[in-house]
């Protein structure tokens, strides 16, 4: 289980290693020059707390780190689906391609990367040594 510990000096990234979008930001957060720790939803389980408090950092509810409105999400659950948090961390930990978007989290902040430039607020980069897989 993973337990959530953050510092201004590392850039934690949930991501999940079977979605190109999440390989693709974590090949620019591995570029960063400062610690990372990156976090497969696909290979590591994370703790219900963990989600609580990256939600809490987020300043969102479980619930709403699940987007019910994505089609990967309806396509699995419908679109009548009503999901408390409880429902959300079971989702989460179950079918880690329920988190569409990676999340970067440093010190107390934290972002869903929904596009890759959105990686760069955690750093200063030179984009072009960036290898893409």
């Amino acid at each position: 289980m993973i337990s959530l510990a953050t510092s201004p000096k590392q850039i934690v990234l949930f991501y999940n290693s079977n979605q190109k979008n999440h390989k693709e930001i974590f090949a620019y957060a591995s570029s960063a020059g400062k610690h990372l720790l990156a976090i497969d939803v696909s290979k590591d389980k994370v703790a219900g707390t963990t989600w609580t408090e990256i939600a809490d950092v987020m300043n969102l509810r479980v619930r709403d780190l699940i987007h019910t409105d994505h089609a990967t999400f309806e396509n699995k659950y419908g679109t009548d689906s009503n999901i408390d948090c409880d429902g959300a961390i079971k989702v989460l930990q179950k079918d880690p391609e329920m988190l569409i978007f990676p999340i970067a989290i440093e010190g107390k902040r934290a972002k869903e990367i929904k596009l890759y430039n959105e990686i760069l607020e955690f750093f200063d980069v030179d984009t072009s040594s960036i290898h893409i897989p």
